[in-house]
């Protein structure tokens, strides 16, 4: 599975980034400015896009794929 364009918007690229680089929400939310709350609805958003049964098959799916998508949108 590849991520495509309209799969998963900046904000959720960038969190992701954040979350495969192991930063808690705290750090998260402190980088990007996010609440708690809205960082939650982000990965929930991003499990759904990407077919996700749970955050560590998230965090799986993001390993494998963020870079070759982040390479391709450049």
């Amino acid at each position: 599975m590849e991520f495509k364009q309209e799969e998963l918007i900046d904000r959720e690229i960038e969190i992701a980034g954040y979350l495969v680089q192991h930063f808690s929400i705290k750090h998260i939310s402190e980088k990007t400015g996010l609440s708690k709350k809205l960082l939650a609805v982000h990965i929930r958003n991003m499990m759904q896009k990407l077919r996700a049964e749970d955050r560590s098959a998230l965090m799986k799916l993001l390993r494998e794929k963020l870079t070759s998508y982040q390479t391709r949108k450049s």
